[in-house]
């Protein structure tokens, strides 16, 4: 059967590996991306893929966006903006930037995917949060809060629609060595790495096969849970 498969920020190291690990021969993929689509040029002309450009934090851009996520059988949020800072050198734009991608797009590509995901009994979702939504970080206040959003959100919506067939789940990654969360490790390197028991950054490849597994029937009983992929960064020990 023919899958329907969406991955949002797919743009991002992370969000190409989840790409390339999550697709199986003949799904029909929609990759979304906004400023570097040119980083997705390695599945633009394969058959089943059509990348796209669209502005998350756009409202207009987001509602056709959402009308094409509309009957996907899975959907990946890996779309996240990170400015780290300290809260009072967060400017307004930066602010409402990260509510409205991490918090605001999130919640409208999932509320239209998952009416016709019960209506079929059948999909699943999973989004990217992070280990700053359970442990505090300098210069993540308001980016930590929206993933901490992510978190929450997961859960109940796994609540609400487990008994239709539809899973949701989250993975939250630690300090990984890509994309948008490298500014975040660059802050303190040798802080993070004290406090990951592997005494390794994890790579984008961790991540997507994270999700390449909750997307897949090995992980049919599985609902509403936030697996860290965090090296044990989470649990502080090392």
């Amino acid at each position: 059967m023919t899958r329907r498969v969406v991955v949002t920020g797919a743009t991002s190291e992370i969000g190409r590996e989840i790409a390339r690990r999550v697709v199986l021969p003949g799904d029909e993929v929609l990759l979304q991306g906004f400023r570097n689509t040119g980083h997705l040029s390695e599945f633009e002309g394969r058959e089943g893929f059509r990348v796209v450009a669209v502005d998350l934090a756009d409202r207009e851009a987001l509602d056709a966006f959402c009308r094409d996520v509309s009957g996907c059988d899975i959907l990946v949020n890996a779309a996240g903006i990170v400015v780290a800072e300290l809260l009072p050198n967060l400017s307004d734009a930066d602010i409402d930037t990260m509510l409205a991608v991490n918090i605001v797009a999130l919640t409208r590509l999932c509320r239209a995917a998952v009416v016709p995901m019960m209506r079929r009994r059948s999909g699943t979702i999973v989004n990217i949060g992070s280990v700053a939504a359970s442990r505090g970080n300098r210069g993540q206040t308001v980016y930590g809060g929206t993933k901490a959003f992510v978190e929450g959100f997961t859960r109940s919506l796994a609540a609400e629609f487990a008994g239709r067939g539809v899973r949701v789940n989250c993975v939250a990654p630690g300090a990984i060595e890509a994309g948008s969360l490298r500014p975040l490790v660059a802050q303190a390197p040798n802080e993070v790495l004290a406090t990951t028991a592997v005494g390794r950054l994890g790579s984008a490849g961790d991540v997507a096969d994270a999700v390449a597994f909750l997307v897949s029937e090995r992980a049919s009983f599985i609902h509403g849970q936030v697996l860290a992929v965090d090296g044990a960064f989470r649990q502080g020990v090392g």
